[in-house]
């Protein structure tokens, strides 16, 4: 009895690692055949994966970070966003109110609180 039960744990412990295998191969397989399906999608559009797209994109920013930031000025005086300005311009404009009455859904002088 002791010796079938033996056998039979070994022989349970052999499918495990077999059915582990195959899954793990699968998914390998998987992996490999959806890199070569984008890569000749590439190939045959010519546009770059999203993959590649995206890291590039990624490390500009980072870069960009690395420079000072967005919309901070760089070293020659051209901020993130493509403004010459120094830090030190302040620029000074008039405040006021701008109105069209006409495009109100509501009267020009009625007060809507």
């Amino acid at each position: 009895m002791n010796l079938v039960s033996a056998i039979f744990r070994f022989a349970l412990k052999l499918v495990l690692i077999a059915a582990a295998a195959v899954f793990a191969l699968s998914l390998i397989f998987v992996a490999l055949l959806s890199l070569v399906w984008v890569l000749l999608k590439a190939l045959l559009t010519g546009r770059k994966p999203a993959f590649v797209t995206t890291f590039q994109r990624f490390n500009q920013a980072r870069q960009q970070f690395k420079r000072g930031g967005f919309g901070a000025a760089s070293p020659s005086g051209v901020g993130g966003f493509g403004y010459s300005a120094s830090a030190a311009d302040v620029v000074d404009v008039q405040a006021h109110e701008v109105r069209n009455d006409q495009a109100l859904p509501y009267g020009p002088n009625t007060d809507r609180h």
